[in-house]
């Protein structure tokens, strides 16, 4: 495999011993990092990730910033939100990572497309769907270990699977459609006041989470 593939489904040209290791891996790593996150292990969750890694969300919930970056500012917002949602909302939370197609796949780089599902166990005995949505995750090889170096997480319409524009080409996120591309702003300090877990990116998924259990969904 000295190449990168644009993998399509049903080809078998490109299924030799070598990249069906690669597909599992990179599928395990995706798998992972849902797990890690409900038990807690954040140590642990912090390896599926690259030093200079992005998580990005679509849409941002209002006030919050739309992309969070590096290793250590991942796992310390899913940490702060984890925390929250054991202690303030009094939910154990369930994500289901389904649906993996991976589409690009070649030495250095691949790409998965996935659906999640996350549920809850809530304190007084309720059961609930918390939230539903896509990630596309964007992966780079580090030693003989792969991580996500770009995580896009599509909280409304899902991205489409095979856009026009990207195909054929090696460049990260270049098969992100511009109404559905994540907003570019940085996350700030701390907000003063704030019952959110911090103003990481990744605590807007319970504002997210409360205003979809308002509505009744």
């Amino acid at each position: 495999m000295s190449e990168t593939h644009w993998l399509h489904p049903g080809e078998t040209t490109q299924l030799d011993h070598r990249m069906l290791i690669e597909r599992a891996a990179v599928t395990d790593v995706v798998v992972a990092a849902g797990l890690l996150f409900d038990s807690g292990e954040f140590e642990t969750l912090g390896t599926l990730y690259t030093a200079d890694a992005l998580f990005e969300m679509s849409p941002a919930p209002e006030g919050f910033p739309a992309t969070v970056s590096t290793r250590e500012q991942i796992t310390d917002g899913l940490a702060r939100l984890w925390q929250h949602n054991r202690e303030t909302v009094g939910v154990h939370s369930r994500h289901a990572t389904s649906n993996l197609l991976v589409t690009r796949l070649g030495p250095d780089t691949a790409e998965v497309y996935s659906i999640f599902t996350v549920t809850g166990s809530y304190t007084d005995g309720r059961l609930g769907l918390r939230r539903l949505g896509n990630y596309v995750d964007l992966l780079h090889r580090e030693g003989t270990a792969w991580r996500i170096a770009h995580r896009r997480l599509y909280m409304q319409g899902p991205p489409p699977v095979w856009p026009a524009a990207g195909r054929g080409t090696d460049q990260p996120g270049s098969d992100q459609p511009g109404s559905d591309q994540p907003g570019s702003d940085q996350p700030g300090s701390d907000q003063p006041g704030s019952d959110q877990p911090g103003t990481e990116q990744l605590a807007s998924e319970q504002r997210v989470s409360e205003q979809v259990e308002e509505s009744g969904a």
